[in-house]
């Protein structure tokens, strides 16, 4: 009988959420106990803590608590942790209730200067942007899609990508987020379309690099198609919601079943190189 030997890989959740009011350490060791060894932490929303921003300097209890977490996954767990920091979308709604729109707009961008100091620190690895995936009107879409602009600028100015939060994937859409990324400078592998189906050839064809939502299905459909994409939970780790959007331990589930077919360099390239290549990290085994 002929064994086939199949060396140990490591597995990336790329965009997880941890939360001193959450589960936090206890999630990542779900993700540690399914085989999950390497974790991309994102900062929430501030209002998810406890924040009603109204400057930039605000912004900086959210990312001051997700560096915590990353901190405490280092020392407390054999998992290794990144932060990435920065301004959700939905801010500029929540900021324009208590601003005018264009006040806050550069609290956002001004909050995001914040996260692109952390970067130059060694405190984070990426920044964190995106656009409205519901409605909003003409003038919301503008000032959110010069906000996106703006966080790519930043990340350009110190070769860090942007985990992009934005509408559903569309071949329109993801050309758009591409051509800014262009006229920017950012390349592509630093461009990351956090949420993403696993239509590889579109995000080819935009410019964009998919960070795939580990549903069923999908991350084998994508392998069928390249290596060229990360993986996500997108786990929110929110008490009144447990288990949203994913739970901890699908990364690894996914991932693993996948090795099992076969996919072996496809799946070191992903959770490995992919990773190193666009945070700038060493991913140790």
């Amino acid at each position: 009988m002929i064994l086939t030997v199949v060396k140990k890989i490591p597995i990336t959740d790329n965009h997880l959420h941890l939360s001193e009011r959450g589960r936090g350490i206890e999630a990542i060791r779900d993700f540690e106990r399914a085989g999950g060894t390497h974790a991309i932490v994102v900062s929430l929303p501030s209002w998810m803590y406890g924040v009603i921003a109204k400057c930039p300097e605000d912004y900086d209890v959210g990312y001051e608590a997700t560096i915590r977490m990353v901190e405490r996954v280092n020392k407390e767990t054999g998992v290794k942790a990144w932060a990435v920091v920065g301004v959700h979308p939905a801010e500029l709604i929540k900021l324009k209730g208590r601003m005018k729109i264009s006040e806050a707009v550069e609290v956002m961008k001004g909050a995001l200067e914040r996260a692109q100091k952390l970067v130059v620190e060694g405190k984070c690895v990426g920044i964190k942007s995106g656009r409205p995936h519901w409605k909003v009107s003409e003038e919301e879409w503008e000032l959110s899609c010069e906000v996106m602009e703006y966080a790519m600028r930043l990340a350009k100015e110190v070769n860090c990508p942007v985990q992009l939060h934005t509408e559903g994937a569309t071949e329109e859409g993801i050309s758009h987020i591409g051509s800014i990324a262009k006229k920017v400078g950012l390349p592509t592998h630093k461009v990351i379309k956090h949420y993403s189906p696993p239509q590889l050839q579109m995000f080819r064809k935009g410019g964009v690099f998919p960070s795939v939502l580990a549903v069923d299905g999908a991350v084998e459909k994508a392998l069928e198609q390249g290596d060229d994409f990360f993986i996500e939970t997108d786990y929110i780790d929110d008490p009144k919601r447990p288990g949203a959007v994913l739970g901890p331990k699908i990364v690894p589930k996914r991932t693993l079943s996948a090795l099992k077919k076969g996919y072996e360099d496809a799946l070191w390239k992903i959770h490995c190189e992919n990773v190193e290549r666009a945070y700038n990290v060493e991913v140790v085994v």
